[in-house]
């Protein structure tokens, strides 16, 4: 597994590297975010209520956001999304920077320049980098593409948490700042990595827009006999024959594909077929991101720094060495993919983690108990996440990939942003615990779900992966 994710390395595209540095780069800015947001928005004496809705209608916003940009991505192109994303995040990082205590003020940077409530993905970002590394990656180094880029989003997440407590508590014990300025000025760092981001980002080439067809594509279909996808298949080899030139030695070049345009006379302007999917996906998606949105991240630094009274120290070095833990695990999960299926290895592993989420304020009688418990959870979480991109890429045709991501990223997003509001009240009336039960509860919910409608997925994407291509 080691030697296959250092051919993937060493195989991986300029393009592929822009975008680890890109995700690793808006980690950390969420690794802030996370670790603040909550705490900072209380020091602006914004209800505990309040909060919950805040969170709420951030998530709506980012939803709304989000659906807008990634379901015209085809005409946009996804460099200008990302581009644009990056500008606004500056925006919102110095509107919260300047220590405004107007809730609408702050609502709005949080919506435009995607402040994450949760601390992890948000916005438009996931979807389009996703379905970048989806069509530059032939299905044989997918797992260990997207284990890379989980693991580079994950350690910069942990920096952005421990750079959040070192910088709190320096200016507040070394420089005499107050709480409230020091969390304020958090959001400096947040707009200067995202200065980063939109550098990093000019240089992405054409290779990374929708229309571009790699070579890998060129043989794929002719390689396998993919009954499911059949009439998917027929459109993507009419393009692909029509979209390639011979050279001088005879061989095929890529050009790009002529963008789909076509919409099918259903609900959501896809293939009866891919809608099909689509609405079976939403389900365990939509319920394990409900679960989530009742205790996102903000919400249990919220809970740890309420209940065990720790430093701002230490609670980055807890979020720190989570976000380490679930970069060590991205490797083992690829291979988990690989051994297993998706399927099986997302049932495997999740609903031990929904286990050990609802161990915390049971079982979390003390500090250091629940953080074991915490670190187990993430570590845990960690494989969940290339299976479900695997599952993802493995049913969708690429030309329908970006619309179908889209869409299930945004149908996520809405219904995380539905259960924040319950968390402020249950947060108000000294029952935060709960929390953790719901979201365990509705996690172990949906990977049944998962288990019982896909179960059939492991021996396709055994099939698919047994084909070899480079990365070129």
């Amino acid at each position: 597994m080691s030697t296959h994710i250092w051919h993937s390395l060493k195989q991986s595209t300029t393009d592929i590297r822009l975008l680890w540095f890109s995700v690793f780069i808006r980690m950390i800015s969420f690794g802030l975010t996370n670790q603040v947001l909550t705490l900072y928005l209380r020091e602006l004496n914004i209800s505990e209520v309040n909060i919950g809705l805040f969170m709420s209608l951030t998530m709506v916003g980012d939803s709304v956001i989000s659906y807008a940009l990634t379901w015209n991505a085809n005409k946009l192109g996804n460099r200008f999304i990302m581009l644009l994303g990056s500008f606004l995040m500056i925006v919102a990082g110095f509107i919260f920077s300047t220590g405004t205590g107007n809730f609408h003020y702050l609502l709005f940077a949080a919506i435009v320049g995607v402040i994450s409530p949760s601390g992890n993905e948000a916005g438009p970002f996931k979807t389009i980098e996703e379905t970048v590394l989806a069509n530059l990656t032939p299905p044989n180094h997918r797992p260990e593409i997207y284990a890379i880029h989980w693991i580079l989003g994950s350690v910069g997440a942990s920096l952005g948490s421990v750079l959040a407590g070192l910088i709190v508590q320096t200016l507040i014990l070394n420089h005499g700042f107050s709480t409230k300025d020091a969390y304020r000025c958090t959001f400096y760092v947040i707009v200067f990595t995202s200065v980063l981001k939109f550098a990093s980002l000019l240089f992405i080439s054409e290779k990374a827009e929708p229309s571009y067809i790699p070579p890998y594509k060129l043989t794929l279909e002719n390689q396998l006999d993919n009954e499911d996808n059949e009439e998917s298949n027929r459109t993507i080899d009419s393009q692909a024959s029509t979209s390639t030139m011979t050279s001088a030695n005879g061989e095929r070049q890529p050009l790009l594909r002529i963008q789909s345009t076509v919409e099918h006379p259903t609900i959501t302007g896809l293939s009866p077929q891919t809608q099909s999917i689509l609405f079976k996906l939403m389900v365990p998606f939509m319920l394990d991101s409900f679960g989530y949105g009742f205790m996102t991240n903000a919400w249990v630094v919220y809970y740890f720094k309420k209940r065990y009274q720790i430093s701002a120290v230490i609670l980055g070095v807890l979020f720190g060495f989570s976000g380490i833990a679930m970069s060590i695990s991205a490797i083992p999960s690829a291979w988990f993919a690989k051994r297993f299926g998706p399927i099986k290895s997302s049932v495997l592993t999740q609903i031990p983690c929904g286990l050990f989420f609802m161990a915390i304020p049971l079982l979390g009688y003390n500090f250091n108990v629940a953080a074991v418990f915490y670190l187990l959870n993430q570590v845990t979480t960690a494989f969940d996440v290339v299976p479900r991109q695997i599952i993802l890429t493995s049913l969708i045709p690429p030309v329908e990939l970006s619309k179908v991501m889209g869409s299930v990223n945004i149908g996520k997003q809405i219904a995380r942003s539905i259960s924040p509001c319950f968390t402020g009240f249950f947060a108000r009336d000294g029952l935060l615990w709960l929390c953790f039960q719901l979201t365990g509860t509705f996690l172990i919910m949906a990977n049944l779900f998962l288990a019982v409608e896909f179960s059939c997925l492991d021996e396709k994407v055994r099939k698919l992966e047994q084909v070899n291509h480079d990365i070129v």
